[in-house]
């Protein structure tokens, strides 16, 4: 499932030896009351990153946007901005995610970590912080996670489905949504692989 989310140059660049300079990458997510969410994906880079990034993608944000699109085909995304602030080398990648929760056959909302025993911190009022540092990418990259719940959530609680995955779990009455978590740490996932392949191949 994992692999349906992840480019082929993410997987290219996971695949290498080269390490990257440690990167930082912070999510934040915002669900609504249809299970929807807002996703912004930021990221600083080093001098040298920054400038293959620039030669490769961030001067052509349309080729960005059709990977990530190749790269998530069953899920529906709009709204999609790159902003870029070359002061300090950082951008930002937005855009529009439907269906990111779904219900399960109890009624109750879901939303997948696709992760074990993941580090969540819970903030208060409907919000929570996830810290990894994905395998996948060595190790090499932070990826700090805020996710804030629509006012409409209750009952939110920290569970895990068969496999032994850690989930959400909470209650809203809405319309049912299909899709999982999986898709925005895919995109995290997906950006800073394409840094890190860019600086493979331009090393």
């Amino acid at each position: 499932m994992k692999n349906r989310i992840l480019s082929l140059a993410f997987l290219l660049a996971a695949a290498c030896t080269v390490r990257a300079q440690d990167m930082q990458q912070k999510i934040d997510m915002a669900i609504n009351g249809l299970g929807d969410a807002t996703i912004n994906v930021s990221m600083t880079l080093a001098a040298q990153q920054w400038q293959m990034w620039n030669q490769n993608f961030g001067n052509d944000p349309a080729a960005l946007k059709r990977d990530m699109e190749r790269s998530m085909p069953a899920y529906f995304l709009e709204d999609f901005k790159l902003e870029k602030n070359d002061m300090e080398r950082s951008f930002t990648v937005s855009l529009k995610a439907f269906g990111i929760c779904k219900v399960d056959k109890k009624g109750r909302w879901t939303l997948e970590t696709d992760q074990k025993n993941a580090q969540i911190t819970e903030l208060g009022d409907g919000k929570y912080m996830m810290v990894q540092s994905p395998k996948e990418l060595g190790g090499t990259v932070q990826q700090t996670t805020m996710i804030t719940f629509p006012s409409e959530a209750s009952d939110i609680k920290l569970e895990k489905d068969a496999f032994g995955k850690t989930i959400f779990k909470f209650g809203m009455d809405a319309p049912a949504s299909a899709g999982s978590l999986l898709l925005w740490i895919g995109l995290g996932l997906l950006l800073a692989g394409v840094v890190w392949l860019v600086l493979v191949l331009l090393r």
